[in-house]
């Protein structure tokens, strides 16, 4: 990682450079890769990143994702794609984050199957560990809504100068008689890049001594005059040439926040975001002060490459889960999520929620409560990505989110021929939708077989299956087999689909068979006829079995 700022001067007449120009100062962390800083950069510039050329002026090259930031020259020129160019880029963008019903069925069957596991993981107290984790962040919230320590705040904010910027800003835009919430809109981004240009981030403060440099030797007890601000953490600094020690609370309290010069931010597991209700979007609005970057929930998953568990909203009226807000892999984020679980996280935060607003009028506690409820019906489809195009499954036209939920099939029970010899953890690794995990038959090399039960009495007309190879010995990879289905929960045997001569051309490598004969079952077997290699080898292993079709 390399702190780096870079002078962005954006073309504003022409792309070659020879016009007029604006020059904008970027603070960047390089490990945040190059998608973070074209963010930052449209954050500045309005230029959406898929639309950005970025020139190293010092010799002309082109930034891309090969390019070494930490070496490159502080000195960048941006140039805005235009024309038949901006077209095919935003086509391209458009394409990567489209994904055909096929991968969105795969999507929601791995939720499901998800949710099934996290029963298993769960800890038997996690809601009480839940809820102290949560509920003591709603103090911390509520010292904001405090009128003094808003008024101090508004006092370190040169509220005139972002209103001219703001006003500025949409004039350039060609808006020059904008409404009061586009005024607030605009005052609202200028405040964000005012906070990311006037705040400095702090990795490692100055020796307290010498104000020399200094490196972290670990955590104090806080004192109670820092406890008083809210510092329950205090990391302790040890000066590189002086050897004294200094202490850096990481306070809570707006009023000690004030008085500090550093962003209270650093490469700790909790990260804080803003999201504020944004009246000219009429919707909520994700911030990141620190990077100064708005209205991109994604970047910490997409941009960062973080592992997220639980983004938790709170304000003076109540809490939310909007963790949906901020992954389009719901299913892995779930797998996660082993503390409680989700009925006990929607109890809990629901109650938190109540007790903050007991004292709200009738009216008040309406217009908050569809605002909730709108919210929830966002949040439900958040982590899907909208299509505008859709690809249809195999055999079947796409259509709404929930077609597509109501043709996935549910996580069943799975037995083999030899589930007492290798474990039904081996079993079920045939469905867990996890890569890491395989079913594997000593000796199926020659032939074996596994089941799949639907639970609850449905059953599924099955439009095709995937399977996907396993992560070593190609020797091992299924060649011929038979799939069956069963109207009598395996009572007789019908085959739906037979295949000879498969070959998986590398490891993890999943296959896709469309099946042509309709047949509504409630149980399936594969029977697994013959290896790759089946003299000599004795073991027959898969990465993953997926099945699509139409439940009912």
């Amino acid at each position: 990682m390399v702190a780096r700022r870079f002078v962005v001067r954006q073309d504003l007449a022409d792309g070659g450079g020879g016009g007029e120009a604006e020059e904008h100062e970027v603070e960047y962390d390089t490990e945040h890769g190059l998608d973070i800083l074209r963010l930052q950069i449209f954050s500045l510039t309005s230029v959406p990143p898929e639309l950005q050329k970025i020139v190293v002026e010092a010799d002309g090259s082109v930034v891309g994702d090969g390019t070494d930031l930490e070496a490159i020259s502080e000195g960048l020129r941006l140039v805005a794609i235009t024309g038949e160019d901006a077209a095919a880029a935003a086509a391209e963008a458009a394409r990567a984050q489209e994904k055909s019903d096929e991968e969105l069925a795969r999507m929601i069957q791995a939720e499901e199957e998800a949710l099934l596991l996290q029963q298993y993981s769960v800890r038997n107290d996690g809601g009480e560990e839940f809820r102290e984790r949560v509920e003591p962040y709603m103090h911390q919230v509520l010292m904001y809504e405090d009128p003094m320590r808003q008024e101090a705040a508004r006092k370190t904010v040169p509220i005139d100068e972002l209103q001219e910027k703001a006003l500025v800003s949409l004039a350039k835009e060609g808006n020059f008689s904008p409404s009061k919430d586009e005024e607030d809109h605009a005052f609202l981004l200028q405040l964000l890049f005012w906070f990311k240009q006037s705040f400095r981030w702090v990795n490692a403060p100055p020796c307290d001594s010498c104000g020399r440099e200094t490196f972290n030797v670990g955590m104090g007890t806080p004192l109670p005059s820092e406890i008083k601000f809210g510092a329950k953490r205090v990391e302790i600094y040890r000066c590189k040439h002086c050897s004294s020690t200094t202490r850096f609370p990481r306070y809570n309290d707006p009023y000690k926040k004030l008085g500090k010069d550093a962003v209270e931010n650093g490469p700790i597991a909790l990260h804080s975001t803003v999201e504020l209700l944004d009246m000219k979007l009429v919707w909520w609005m994700h911030l990141d002060p620190c990077e100064g970057v708005y209205d991109n929930p994604l970047l910490y998953e997409k941009g960062w490459n973080k592992k997220l568990d639980y983004v938790i909203a709170i304000s003076k009226d109540g809490v939310r889960d909007v963790t949906k807000r901020y992954t389009r892999k719901w299913h892995e984020v779930l797998s996660r999520r082993i503390i409680t679980s989700e009925d006990t996280v929607s109890a809990i935060l629901s109650s938190i929620t109540g007790k903050y607003r007991s004292g709200l009028s009738i009216d008040g506690l309406t217009v908050i409560e569809n605002r909730d409820k709108k919210e929830s019906e966002e949040l439900s489809k958040a982590a899907y990505l909208e299509v505008d195009t859709s690809i249809s499954l195999p055999g079947r036209q796409s259509g709404s989110v929930e077609w597509r939920k109501a043709r996935v099939m549910r996580f069943a029970q799975k037995i083999t021929n030899s589930q007492e010899a290798i474990g039904s953890v081996q079993a079920t690794a045939a469905f867990d939708g996890i890569r890491s995990s395989k079913w594997e038959e000593p000796d199926g090399a020659k032939g074996c077989w596994i089941i799949y039960r639907m639970l609850d009495g449905q059953t599924c007309e099955l439009d095709s299956y995937d399977l996907m190879s396993a992560n070593d010995v190609p020797e091992r990879d299924p060649m011929d087999w038979v799939l069956e289905g069963s109207s009598n929960g395996g009572s007789t045997w019908n085959t739906i689909d037979a295949r000879s001569s498969v070959i998986f051309n590398s490891r993890f490598y999943r296959k896709t068979f469309t099946v042509d004969k309709r047949y509504k079952a409630n149980a399936f077997r594969f029977r697994f006829l013959r290896v790759r290699e089946s003299n000599g080898n004795p073991r027959f292993q898969i990465g993953s079995i997926d099945f699509y079709g139409n439940c009912s």
